[in-house]
C-alpha cells in the first residue's frame, strides 16, 4: 500500500502521523460514511489535518476495533471548504 500511496502522491508518514495523532487524543478527524452504490461496500471517510497542516483524506473499513486503510487522497477544494467549516464548529 506505501508504494500505491507513493506513486498516487502521498506521503505514507502523513497516512500514519494523522491516525497516530488521532489515537492520541492530540488531533481531531471528521468521521463520515460512505457506501458503494456498486458493490455495497462500507467504508468510512476520515479527514484530518496532516502534521504540517495540510488537509488529507483517508479512506478506511472499521472493523470493531479495528480500522484498514483502503486509500489516501489530497480533498477537492470543496471538500476542504467543507472540512473547514466542520473544523470551525468543532474546534
Amino acid at each position: 500500500m506505501a508504494h500505491l500511496l507513493t506513486q498516487a502522491g502521498i506521503d505514507v508518514d502523513d497516512v500514519y502521523d494523522l491516525l497516530s495523532a488521532w489515537l492520541a487524543g492530540e488531533r481531531p478527524l471528521w468521521f463520515m460514511p460512505a457506501v458503494d452504490d456498486a458493490t455495497g461496500l462500507k467504508a468510512t471517510v476520515l479527514m484530518g489535518r496532516t502534521d504540517n497542516g495540510h488537509p488529507l483524506v483517508i479512506l478506511a473499513r472499521l472493523d470493531g476495533k479495528d480500522l484498514y486503510v483502503i486509500n489516501a487522497f489530497r480533498p477537492t477544494s470543496e471538500l476542504i471548504a467543507d472540512f473547514e467549516e466542520w473544523e470551525a464548529r468543532h474546534g
